[in-house]
């Protein structure tokens, strides 16, 4: 039975280790689309990844401050 919850306890840190690397992809290609998007003179594509970084990035942020106070 102790061997069960063990493999529920890895299987959950292995998905929010998952989501946490997806989520950190998400963020490094709209910021290299950005950088290329201006490098290119292509100012509407670029303002926009900059917009979705920085929207990922403050949710991430609220989303760390959620998570810390529920804990507790």
């Amino acid at each position: 039975m102790s061997t069960r919850v063990v493999f529920l306890a890895d299987s959950s840190v292995a998905l929010l280790t998952l989501g946490i690397s997806v989520y950190s992809i998400a963020i490094l290609v709209c910021l290299g689309i950005a950088i290329n998007a201006a490098r290119f003179g292509r100012r509407r594509v670029a303002v926009a990844m900059a917009w979705v970084v920085g929207v990922l990035t403050v949710a991430g942020v609220v989303v760390a401050i959620l998570s810390s106070v529920a804990g507790s």
